[in-house]
């Protein structure tokens, strides 16, 4: 009786021992094939919840969220020259690529209290004005697709800003006005909805105006109209 245990046993750990060895072969050519690593597969999930490509992908989120906060802090930190007025945040929800310097859509409307005839602005400056208004949704034409132009202030000069071919220029500069390239450009503030002193853009260049009299300046942008992630509507207080 003894005998036939010992026997029973040691077929039981020659099995296991045999399965052993199977499991091991296995095991050393999935290592050896790059392409399918067990080990690195067990690796992965008992460490997943500490490994470093998800601590950098936390990181990334988190550089992100902290960039978009930033700049909505620069939003609402604006320094407004004239306190009747109140910023609406929003963010660029739509841009057609064959507009990208006339229009684009925010995600803030009529429930928001923005209305038509608003400026928006960055805070770098000015970008545009608000053109047509839904119930949570608004259309922006961009400042270098303004169809009409707009008065503005050089160095306490009251002059012209126009848009050609999505460049912006300065019309009717004499050289006695003291306009310089580097001079600032801002709203001269004859409307309701233009606050005086919101920042557009610094005078880039100068040069003769084709009909030979006065001079012509082209015009930079302060904000980057490019890349537009969060913009403000500047809305009066008392409305």
């Amino acid at each position: 009786m003894g005998r036939l245990i010992i026997g029973d046993n040691m077929k039981k750990k020659d099995k296991y021992l045999l399965v052993l060895i199977i499991f091991l072969l296995i095991f050393s050519y999935c290592e050896i094939n790059s392409n399918f690593r067990i080990g690195g597969l067990i690796r992965d999930f008992i460490y997943f919840p500490f490994k470093k490509d998800k601590k950098d992908l936390f990181t990334l989120m988190n550089k992100e969220i902290e960039k978009e906060n930033s700049e909505l802090k620069n939003l609402l930190g604006i320094d407004y020259s004239n306190t009747d007025y109140e910023a609406i945040n929003a963010s660029v929800i739509e841009r057609n690529s064959t507009y990208w310097l006339d229009e684009l859509t925010i995600n803030k409307g009529k429930d928001d209290k923005v209305e038509e005839d608003q400026i928006v602005i960055t805070d770098k400056g000015m970008i545009g004005k608000v053109i047509s208004v839904s119930t949570s949704t608004s259309k922006i034409k961009l400042i270098t697709g303004f169809s009409e132009p707009i008065m503005v202030d050089i160095n306490n000069n009251s002059k012209m800003l126009f848009s050609d071919n999505y460049n912006l220029y300065v019309k009717g500069i004499n050289k006695s006005d003291s306009i310089n390239p580097g001079d600032k450009i801002s709203t001269l503030g004859l409307s309701i909805n233009y606050p005086k002193g919101i920042l557009i853009g610094e005078i880039e260049e100068l040069n003769d105006s084709s009909s030979g009299v006065g001079l012509i300046a082209k015009v930079k942008l302060s904000a980057d109209i490019n890349n537009l992630e969060f913009v403000s509507v500047l809305k009066r207080k008392d409305k």
